[in-house]
């Protein structure tokens, strides 16, 4: 089966499915950890064509792409820096609880404070473009089968 991927957009990062016009499910492997994905519906590529293949390439048969689990480009890029975010706020809050120095406390509390901006900004990066992949899933999935499954 041949799926059309007219609707999508890699959101801001080259990713799998940026250079694909279509998805051919005789010619264009997937592998997740080294076990082939089958894919049956539109809906069985969602996991892979917001993110790079670890390896991937073309041979005079089609295609293949390996994985290492099912993610997007904006999770693997922001994830972590929201969570290294919440660990430098409860280390700046341990130096407050140690210091009577009013200065330093200022000092911490304003790093905090900017700290939990950059994490809300991060925050909402992710929510907008989840929010748009959404989208855009249901615009494929209407592309080729014209009804959600």
């Amino acid at each position: 089966m041949i799926f059309t991927l007219k609707s999508f957009r890699d959101l801001g990062r080259c990713s799998y499915g940026t250079l694909k016009e279509t998805f051919d499910t005789e010619k264009d492997i997937i592998y997740d950890f080294n076990t082939k994905v089958e894919i049956v519906q539109i809906e069985d590529l969602f996991d892979y064509l917001w993110q790079a293949p670890g390896i991937s390439g073309h041979t005079p048969k089609g295609t293949y792409a390996y994985f290492q689990g099912a993610n997007t480009h904006w999770h693997e890029d922001y994830d972590g820096s929201i969570r290294r975010c919440d660990v430098e706020v409860g280390r700046l809050k341990k130096k407050i609880d140690k210091t009577r120095n009013q200065e330093q406390i200022a000092k911490y509390n304003a790093e905090i404070d900017e700290i939990l901006k950059h994490k809300e900004s991060l925050i909402e990066i992710v929510n907008r473009l989840d929010e748009e992949m959404e989208e855009l899933k249901q615009q494929l999935v209407e592309e080729n089968c014209g009804k959600p499954s």
